[in-house]
């Protein structure tokens, strides 16, 4: 008897343990609209897929907090959904989503009225339903108020995080600088809201971009690692490749990407040059100096697993640049390679039948990017790829409107 009452309190005791995070419905989103309509409630609906990394962040560390389960069983009718299976494909297309994870918050009626967009700790989390809750707070509220002249300082720093929850990264520059513009920049030089300079991203040059540049110390003791570096580099980054499309040679460049380097320490300095460079060659209609270089530096790593993968990359950058896919030669010579790629049935018959796929897609040729296409396709389910993620899934939108 005494086992038995044991094994009965050890049960409650870890059904209670599983039962404290976030309670998903298992129903259709229909079903969930309904329950929603009955209770006076809102949706909140996880739009995630299988490969999302920040999605499984929240899945496994996030949504089973004990904390966030009170607030939004109490609050929503929540349910998952995976955008590129069943259902969720066309609700992935009615409501826009295009990053992953994306939170909705849906009205009975299924009109959106709130999203949050990425993995967040869950006080963020929660603040985001809270903001959902409140009509005032949310995110078309805010944008109304903001188009219509709004420029208090209060409701600034309220859409700030608004569209910082969003992950809207240009938004976020321009209500920081509003913001920054009716105060200083000194202001905001600590801990708690550095994140109001973060998202301004000032361009490198600018009088607030060396201010920080004069203080990278206290910036670095006030901000994450991740976040110091992406300041300065991704800043350095981008004027280097606009200098790189307007210099007049190699040295001029070499020269600027050397200054950057001193004001502050660019990882893999070889790399960087040689990054650059390949932008200097195309904006100098230098392509096959650009390709001859490519191939090269993807035939140093035959015999190493990532070999395959360069030529892949090498294939996208062609397609993606104006220059290169409109060079007949270059195309038709990695065509010629990526059908050798496909040939090898052991090593390469998965990733040059989806070269092929993508090249036969830009010669507009349907026939032979159906044919190579379903290759890949049946050769990487075999070996257990995942055929839903959106590049594959738009690689074949693409092929079947040809």
């Amino acid at each position: 008897m005494k086992k038995i009452l044991v094994l009965v309190v050890a049960t409650f005791m870890c059904s209670g343990l599983f039962a404290q995070g976030i309670e998903f419905e298992h129903g259709t989103f229909k079903e969930a609209l309904v329950k929603a309509r009955k209770e006076n409630k809102l949706v909140f609906m996880d739009c995630y897929t299988t490969w999302c990394g920040p999605c499984k962040y929240l899945a496994k560390t996030i949504f089973p907090q004990k904390e966030v389960g009170d607030y939004f069983n109490q609050n929503f009718v929540n349910v998952k959904m995976d955008m590129e299976k069943g259902e969720g494909i066309e609700l992935c297309k009615k409501y826009g989503v295009s990053s992953f994870p994306t939170l909705l918050f849906i009205d009975a009626s299924g009109k959106a009225v709130h999203k949050l967009v990425g993995g967040m700790p869950a006080e963020d989390l929660i603040n985001g339903g809270k903001a959902a809750m409140e009509p005032s707070l949310r995110i078309g509220t805010l944008r109304a108020k903001y188009e219509s002249g709004n420029r208090d300082l209060k409701f600034l720093m309220t859409y700030l995080n608004a569209v910082k929850a969003q992950y809207d990264r240009e938004n976020m520059a321009i209500v920081a600088r509003e913001i920054i513009n009716q105060t200083s920049l000194v202001k905001y030089m600590n801990k708690e809201q550095f994140y109001v300079i973060s998202s301004a991203d000032y361009p490198y040059g600018s009088k607030e971009f060396n201010y920080l540049m004069e203080n990278k110390d206290k910036v670095k003791e006030m901000t994450e690692a991740y976040i110091y570096g992406n300041l300065f580099r991704g800043a350095i980054y981008k004027h280097l490749g606009k200098y790189a499309a307007e210099c007049k040679s190699l040295n001029e460049l070499y020269a600027e990407i050397e200054k950057c380097n001193k004001q502050f320490a660019l990882q893999g300095l070889d790399g960087v040059k040689k990054k650059f460079a390949y932008t200097f060659y195309i904006a100098n209609n230098q392509l096959q100096k650009w390709y001859d270089l490519k191939i090269e530096e993807a035939e140093a790593k035959k015999g190493e697993k990532a070999y395959i993968y360069d030529y892949h990359g090498i294939c996208n950058e062609i397609l993606n640049t104006a220059k290169l896919a409109a060079s007949q030669e270059i195309v038709d010579n990695f065509l010629k390679l990526a059908r050798d790629f496909a040939a090898d049935k052991q090593n390469g018959i998965i990733m040059g039948n989806l070269m092929l796929a993508k090249l036969y897609l830009h010669k507009k040729d349907k026939k032979n990017a159906e044919k190579s296409f379903g290759i890949f396709y049946a050769e990487n389910g075999k070996a257990g790829g995942n055929n839903t993620h959106p590049s594959v899934t738009n690689l074949k939108t693409a092929i079947d409107k040809l």
